[in-house]
This record gives structure tokens, C-alpha cells and sequence, in this order.
């Protein structure tokens, strides 16, 4: 059940509007926190996709105690709301699960959902460098281009999936605008799913590229694609999706300016300006219907319906030509 706050005051009014759907909503901040145990691998996770983010990002360099979202969201839920972030990346490692990432969502002050990735130890070429050594230069407040690649990601029926993608939308999409500068496009985020097998679930690879463009000869420049930062491979854990009522009121969307207000059926306005409304009856019987009363409507004295009358009427023009007839006679004679 959501709970519902009332304005006592019109500042809180002014507070809740500003909370309500908006047709353009604003980007999501997303607030990094370490826990007590934050092993150099799982710290350069965190130390990238902040500075991915910024400035929509808020880092705690200070380990946290006692944070466990799955068992108790409440210190979760304080630390989102007071920094004012929808999103929240936790990092965490113990022996039972180790290099943990947890990707979190805030909806209504409350925890919304959740799903837990395992970072994959690597190996070789695939080691994970300090964040010191990174070589991703990437400008402030850049939106990546976004690739998901792997069937997973187009499968209706796999929700974890589903629910990963729509994490990453949120915490790297950036502000919604109409037109984008070409310049702007300096890198891809790719996010690729191996195929499932043995009812196991698919390692998820995440991958940094860099756009570069090259004199092709044509009016389109050649388009080249560079490797750039770390690699990080997971595999996901434990998931917890949002109620659908929950759901529902977070997809609500904001009013658009031009959309045409709905108006009541059968009321309409004149020219004036006056309100107009039209009632509909239903079929009236008029067997019972009071009627002005006539002399020359009632029935005379003796007469029984309407087929009588007609049959005196009949015999009056029989009886008057019967008479002419008589006086012609009589003058012939």
C-alpha cells in the first residue's frame, strides 16, 4: 500500500507538486556507497560508474556498517532520500558472496526494487587495473550510446534481464532532450549476455568504447570503435521486483500541455460562454397524456365508437339525394 501525504502547509504543497509525474522527468542521481568490506576490484567498479554518472552521482568514500538491502532497506532508504537520489550501487564482499554489487531503486521514499550482480574474478588480459590507471577520458556529463547484445535481452520471459537493462537505462541515459550534437557521441557502453545453458544463469560483460572518426573518402566519415577502461564480467544473484501496484504508480506519466482536456458528455459550451447540457429521454407514452377538453371532442348521446358516425354520415348523403330527386320529379310532373 503507498501511503498518501497531504499538504498541511503551501510550502509541503509546493514540495509534493514538484514530486508529482512529469512529461520530461528530470535525470536520477545515483548515490555509490561502500561497504564494510570493498575489495580494490569491486572499489574500481564503483570509482567507474561514478565517474560515468557525474555530476547525477553522489560517491561515499566512508565504509558503512550494517547495510544489508535484501535483509533490512532502511538505511538504504534514509541515505537515498536524504541526497535526494533515485538509484542506489552498493558494494559489498563476504565470504558468501563476494564482490557483490547491488543496484537498487527509490520510489515514493521506499525501495522500489533490486538486483544483485556477482563480479567475476579475471584472469590474464581480462584483469581489472587501479582506478588510477584507467585511460577512459571521457568529458563531463556525456550520455553513452547503448548497445544490450544477446537473446536474454530480447526474451520476454527472462525478468532479470528485463530488470538489469531498465538499471542501466536510468542510471546512464542522462537528461531527455529533443536534438543531440553529433560531437557528444565519444563512446558506447555495450552490455552482452552469453546464451543460457545447463539452467544456469548467463554471464552479463560490460564493455567501454570509444568513437573515433576517419576520413572514408565519402561524405560519412569511417566510424571506428576503441576498447577503452576496465572489464567487468557478472553474473547475477538475487532479484527482488516491485509490486505491481508499486509499478504502475511509478510508470504514471505527467500531463502534456497540448493534450485536449476531456470533456463531460453532452455538456458543451455556447457562444456566449454559457454551459449547455443536453438530456436524453427515454420513448414517452402519450396513451395517458391530458389533453384540452372540447365540446366538439366528447362523444354524443347514442354513439358507440367511430365506425357508427361514419355510417350515419353515409345514410345523410343517401337521404339528401333521395330528396333532390323527389323535388325533380315532382316539377316534372
Amino acid at each position: 500500500m503507498l501511503r498518501e501525504v497531504k499538504a498541511k502547509n503551501p510550502r509541503t504543497a509546493r514540495i509534493l507538486k514538484a514530486r508529482e509525474p512529469q512529461l520530461i522527468e528530470p535525470p536520477k542521481k545515483t548515490l555509490i556507497l561502500h561497504g564494510t568490506k570493498c575489495p580494490q576490484a569491486l572499489d574500481t567498479v564503483l570509482k567507474t560508474f561514478h565517474s560515468l554518472t557525474k555530476p547525477h552521482s553522489v560517491l561515499f568514500h566512508k565504509k558503512n556498517e550494517n547495510i544489508h538491502p535484501f535483509e533490512n532497506a532502511e538505511s538504504v532508504e534514509f541515505l537515498a532520500n536524504k541526497n535526494e537520489c533515485g538509484l542506489v550501487v552498493f558494494g559489498s564482499s563476504n565470504k558468501k558472496r563476494p564482490n557483490c554489487v547491488t543496484l537498487a531503486r527509490i520510489f515514493n521514499s521506499s525501495l522500489l526494487d533490486m538486483c544483485e550482480l556477482l563480479l567475476l574474478p579475471a584472469a590474464g588480459d581480462n584483469a581489472i587495473p587501479p582506478i588510477n590507471e584507467l585511460t577512459m577520458h571521457v568529458g563531463l556529463g556525456l550520455r553513452p550510446m547503448m548497445l544490450f547484445a544477446g537473446t536474454p535481452f530480447e526474451d520476454p520471459t527472462s525478468s532479470s534481464h528485463a530488470m538489469l537493462k531498465t538499471f542501466f537505462l536510468d542510471m546512464f541515459k542522462g537528461e531527455e532532450t529533443n536534438a543531440i550534437d553529433v560531437e557528444g557521441l565519444q563512446y558506447v557502453l555495450m552490455v552482452g549476455a552469453e546464451e543460457p545453458r545447463d539452467n544456469l544463469s548467463p554471464v552479463v560483460h560490460l564493455r567501454w568504447y570509444k568513437v573515433i572518426t576517419k576520413r572514408s573518402g565519402h561524405k560519412l566519415p569511417r566510424v571506428e570503435l576503441q576498447e577503452i577502461g576496465p572489464k567487468f564480467d557478472f553474473k547475477i544473484g538475487r532479484m527482488r521486483a516491485a509490486t505491481p501496484e508499486a509499478m504502475k504508480a511509478a510508470m504514471k506519466q505527467g500531463k502534456r500541455p497540448n493534450e485536449e482536456i476531456k470533456t463531460k458528455k453532452n455538456i458543451s459550451m455556447d457562444s456566449i460562454g454559457d454551459k449547455v447540457g443536453r438530456v436524453h429521454l427515454g420513448k414517452q407514452d402519450l396513451k395517458g397524456l391530458q389533453t384540452r377538453k372540447m365540446k366538439g371532442l366528447k362523444r354524443r348521446a347514442g354513439v358507440e365508437s367511430d365506425d357508427d358516425d361514419d355510417e350515419d354520415e353515409d345514410m345523410m348523403e343517401v337521404d339528401d339525394i333521395s330528396d333532390d330527386e323527389g323535388h325533380k320529379r315532382a316539377r316534372t310532373e
